[in-house]
């Protein structure tokens, strides 16, 4: 799940893992082996699963729109995906069926992203496994009586783990909420020599600048320069009006321009 021309670290290459066998077991019908690997995903990535609650209609199975299975590589994927798109302009006119076009454009994004496919797998899968009473009503991917036929040892310890504050600011900047800051934390957790900016950047929860930003204002906390309110002041300017925290600090007063 390498996106944004990082190398692959110990967390990509495990998601490439289970998501290779999240879409094999699907493909397979399996529900047990279904909800083994879904569970690790969920708990390395509980960012990626769209709340039960929060869905006001049942999912739908992307993988319909192109004719392909589940578990199609991400080369088939690409391959059904400009297909389709061939077909569909050969055959139709785009502006006379533009909702169906940019369902079909919708879709083709969303399969072609590596994350962007785990989480929509995750989400079909889980109506997927309600549907076969295998989970609770509430979504919780979890074993039943009737398939609890093995101890299965967690993926993650319980020990807690201290965040650096570079999370904190995030999230008091409402960059990332608490799914996030648990992904970050399970992510840590299995494969600590991973550095956060690392995991922050695969994710795509801010941009390279906007790191910088970040790690500057862990400085400036340190040295006791700017408060929290107006790092969310700053941190909300550069996200939203193309101003750097820096200069927003600097221009209204709040951090003196010789600060580098």
């Amino acid at each position: 799940m390498v996106e944004g021309g990082l190398s692959p670290n110990r967390i990509e290459l495990e998601s490439q893992i289970l998501c290779a066998s999240l879409r094999q077991s699907w493909a397979q019908d399996d529900v047990h082996g279904v909800i083994v690997v879904a569970k690790q995903l969920c708990e390395l990535f509980p960012d990626l699963i769209t709340p039960l609650a929060s869905l006001a209609n049942q999912p739908t199975n992307l993988y319909d729109y192109f004719g392909m299975r589940c578990d199609a590589s991400q080369e088939v994927v690409v391959s059904c995906y400009f297909q389709t798109i061939n077909n569909f302009l050969h055959n139709y006119n785009a502006y006379e069926k533009a909702d169906e076009y940019r369902m079909l454009l919708d879709a083709g994004y969303i399969l072609r992203k590596p994350r962007l496919r785990l989480s929509h797998d995750l989400v079909v899968v889980r109506n997927w496994l309600l549907q076969n009473a295998a989970i609770p009503i509430d979504g919780t991917i979890d074993f039943l009586e009737t398939v609890r036929e093995k101890v299965l040892q967690p993926v993650l310890d319980t020990e807690p783990i201290q965040l650096p504050q570079l999370v904190h600011l995030m999230e008091r900047a409402q960059i990332i909420g608490s799914p996030e800051v648990l992904a970050l934390t399970n992510q840590t957790k299995l494969a600590p020599e991973v550095p956060i900016e690392d995991l922050i950047l695969s994710a795509g929860y801010v941009t390279e600048t906007e790191l910088k930003s970040l790690q500057f204002a862990e400085y400036l906390f340190r040295q006791g320069k700017i408060t929290m309110p107006q790092f969310m002041v700053a941190m909300y300017d550069e996200r939203n009006t193309g101003i750097r925290m820096a200069e927003s600090l600097q221009i209204r007063g709040w951090l003196e321009t010789e600060v580098k």
